[in-house]
């Protein structure tokens, strides 16, 4: 009864905050809740289902440079829709009668520890905010950061006992759904970079400095979200080679994987060519040690005949795209000179370490931002921005766009930004209220943009002095530049209204923005600012400090403490030991289970994974689910295949 209970406990919380959170949705409120009830139905008619749609949803499903969200996104409404359905199942069904004792009470201790360390993360990061003065740097240094940060493990712990369900009613069935979700995902996150590359630098263009990010939109403050995505799921692309049996599905997983090379290559990130090089190494030599897997290269004869080309043609692949991109061994070239930065970058972030209690439970979850831009000037932020009430209009707001506090060469890096349509060939102008405190500088532009990559941009510099009684001074200007043109049909150009202070030291107030092409209004959203910032999305440029330790490991010690630390590195070990040598290193997943395990924990060596909500999940939903596999012994039937 109390397990009972504590289902319909979580079934009513992530249902209740997921309507919540779909009525606040800032672009369609009634149509976010319509589908969140529908998803809540076909999730509790199709108990299993969760585990294709959650992993296949993952790395596209977010509309953040449209809704200015930045704690939560779309994805956040799938997982809680998919929990709410999942726990009031099993609070109406109850365990099963064959379900067997419990056999694992160090597995479920270790987990449980995961779980009191995040009620003390974000219990410490509550306090640390309440001791500091309040920073104006928007959420990156408030509690809604911590939430950001702590809501991958919160999800994927109350998804232990929809696992739990999965497998015991089918271990088979629940690989096969994982790994179809894995792929579903892979494919349509592959689109999505064709897209991202032919609207921008071109789809052949290897020379450019560009580096592709994919619809990881929590990369608009840099990041590794692309990198861990790629060193998890890559392997997957080689379980839908091996799995297929027909040609046609042989011939689309193919396609596939010279897509995802084309990719990984494209991001010119050494550690997801390093990652997802291993993660394919491990891949082939489990599946060649697996007692009851078949060998990549078993089936008929078309099939060795069809791996070996693709073979040939990924390592064509390679070589010639390495030939054609210069920027690309600059990348090689740099990793010595790099790694000296990286390494100062760590050592700043562990001096935010300064008492044996900060050392053993951290400083609170999402709480490294703030602090390591308290450490000295070098890590400040380049900018902020946040809506305020304005007094002389009951109930109005305005903005508030920051500068950096005292460093030149940030200035004009941090933007706030507005999706907006384009207007091939069109003019662009501006009008909005400004007030400052102190003279300053402005710069505004509509640029075609992807996430932190511009290319052609209008742009006008307004230079703003202090009227006599600092009153609000309507302003409007005509932006100056290229015409701006739409890009492929199949792949169209996005375009942004951006707002960036450039001088330091500098604020500026900003309301009623208007926006005109060709003499034509152009629709601008949240104009006023009376929803805050929604609708309006920050991005920053080339200088991502602040943000990111760039070290899986020394981000779950500075924020989460080194017991932390330790339980969830037992965990990984154990997990990988199971499907690489252990009881469960005959299950169908398990080679491609430990494969992205291993790549994401190598990537984590020169990369952050745990701010990168999505992605955190996705590893910590494949690391549970590998802790959960059952027994080699315990699969009656041979791996099916898709």
């Amino acid at each position: 009864m109390a397990r009972r209970g504590a289902n319909a406990l979580a079934a009513l919380v992530c249902g209740a905050l997921a309507l919540w959170l779909a009525s606040r949705h800032p672009l369609a409120p009634v149509l976010a809740c319509a589908l969140c009830l529908l998803w809540l139905g076909v999730a509790w008619r199709w108990p299993r289902l969760w585990l294709i749609v959650v992993p296949a949803g993952m790395p596209w499903l977010s509309l953040a440079p449209w809704t200015g969200w930045i704690a939560a996104d779309e994805t956040d409404l799938l997982v809680l829709v998919a929990l709410a359905a999942g726990h009031a199942r099993l609070a109406m069904q109850g365990p099963p009668a064959s379900a067997p004792p419990a056999r694992w009470p160090w597995r479920d201790a270790l987990l449980l520890a995961l779980g009191l360390s995040l009620l003390a993360g974000m219990w410490l990061a509550w306090a640390d905010l309440q001791r500091l003065p309040p920073h104006p740097s928007g959420p990156y240094t408030s509690f809604e950061n911590s939430l950001r940060v702590g809501k991958s493990l919160a999800y994927a712990l109350l998804a232990v006992p929809l696992l739990r369900a999965a497998l015991q009613h089918s271990a088979v069935s629940a690989q096969r759904g994982l790994a179809a979700g894995l792929v579903a995902g892979l494919a349509v996150f592959a689109l999505g970079v064709l897209w991202e590359r032919e609207a921008l630098p071109g789809l052949l263009n290897f020379a450019s400095d560009y580096r592709t990010a994919g619809l990881f939109w929590e990369m608009h403050v840099g990041g590794a979200a692309i990198d861990g995505y790629l060193a998890l799921a890559v392997p997957f692309a080689v379980w839908a080679v091996v799995s297929a049996r027909r040609p046609l599905a042989w011939g689309a997983a193919a396609l596939l994987a010279l897509v995802l090379a084309y990719v990984c290559l494209t991001t010119f990130a050494r550690g997801v060519y390093g990652a997802v090089a291993g993660s394919l190494v491990v891949v082939g030599l489990l599946l060649h040690r697996q007692p009851r897997g078949a060998p990549a290269d078993a089936g008929p004869p078309w099939r060795r005949r069809a791996n070996a080309v693709l073979r040939v043609l990924l390592v064509a692949q390679v070589v010639l795209m390495a030939l054609a991109s210069s920027f690309l061994f600059d990348r090689l070239g740099d990793t010595k000179e790099d790694f000296g930065s990286r390494l100062s970058h760590w050592m700043r972030g562990v001096s935010v370490l300064q008492t044996p209690s900060a050392w053993l439970a951290g400083i609170g979850l999402g709480r490294l931002p703030e602090h390591y831009a308290d450490i000295d000037r070098a890590g400040e932020f380049p900018g902020a921005a946040v809506a305020l009430a304005d007094p002389e209009r009951p109930g109005g707001q305005f903005l508030r766009l920051y500068g950096p506090p005292t460093r030149p060469q940030l200035a004009g890096r941090y933007a706030l930004t507005q999706q907006v349509a384009l207007v091939p060939g069109a003019r662009y102008r501006v009008g909005l209220d400004v007030r400052m405190a102190q003279p300053t500088r402005l710069r505004i532009l509509v640029c075609e943009r992807h996430l932190i990559y511009e290319g052609d941009c209008q742009i006008r510099h307004l230079t703003v002095r202090r009227g006599s009684d600092g009153a609000w001074q309507h302003v409007e200007l005509d932006l100056a530049g290229p015409s701006l043109a739409a890009g492929a049909a199949w792949a169209p150009r996005r375009v942004s209204l951006e707002l960036a202070v450039t001088r330091p030291g500098g604020a500026v107030d900003l309301d009623n923005l208007s926006l005109t092409a060709g003499g034509q209004p152009v629709a601008l959203r949240n104009a006023g600012f009376e929803q805050g910032l929604a609708q309006w999305f920050p991005v920053v440029d080339s200088y991502f400090l602040p943000w990111h330790i760039d070290n899986l490991y020394l981000e779950w010690l500075i924020e989460r403490g080194v017991l932390a630390l330790l339980v969830f590195a037992a965990l990984v070990a154990w997990a990988l030991w199971r499907v690489s040598f252990g009881a469960a290193r005959g299950q169908p997943l398990a080679p491609y289970l430990a494969a992205g395990l291993a790549g994401a924990c190598a990537l984590g060596l020169v990369s952050s994974i745990m701010d990168m909500p999505r992605v955190a999940f996705l590893f910590l939903l494949l690391l549970f689910f590998s802790l959960h596999l059952p027994r080699t012994a315990a699969v009656a039937s041979p791996p099916a295949h898709v």
